[in-house]
């Protein structure tokens, strides 16, 4: 388990620098945008709503008609709830510190997971090949970001 969470008590308490309560919520921030209004180009939504029946498209869009907006109000639920934790964190040491409780650790996990996922669809992750990945490249910082999200 890395430094960011760690047991604590009976639950988990995260601890996060100033850039990382930064980097964390403009991402899930992007992320309400790409889910409150998607782009048909984005592969964002694509890749978070996958399908859910392969190889019939009929019954895959009467599983969507049923399931989509559930998802979505879950999707966007996790992402509130990380910004809301965010906001109730106290500083401690130059550390945002949040003390999570119930199933707040699974929301966290929920939303870095979707951030980490929508990062990757939108650099066609899949397709990179990561030795060839030099500092300079546009896709460096993503990937990293992308990475240290994993870390955590």
């Amino acid at each position: 388990m890395s430094g960011t969470f760690a047991r604590h008590g009976g639950g988990i308490r995260m601890q996060l620098r100033p850039p990382e309560v930064e980097l964390l919520g403009r991402l899930a921030g992007e992320l309400r945008t790409a889910l409150d209004a998607p782009e048909p180009s984005d592969p964002v939504h694509s890749r978070l709503f996958p399908p859910a029946v392969l190889g019939d498209p009929d019954v895959d869009r009467e599983v969507r008609d049923l399931l989509a907006d559930a998802l979505l109000a879950d999707r966007l639920a996790g992402l509130t709830a990380v910004l809301e934790l965010l906001r109730r964190g106290r500083r401690s040491r130059g550390r945002l510190v949040v003390d999570l409780t119930e199933d707040e650790p699974l929301q966290v996990l929920g939303v870095l997971n979707d951030i980490r996922l929508a990062i990757g669809a939108r650099i066609d992750i899949e397709a990179i090949d990561r030795e060839q990945v030099g500092e300079q490249d546009p896709v460096a910082y993503p990937i990293a970001v992308m990475d240290h999200l994993g870390w955590w």
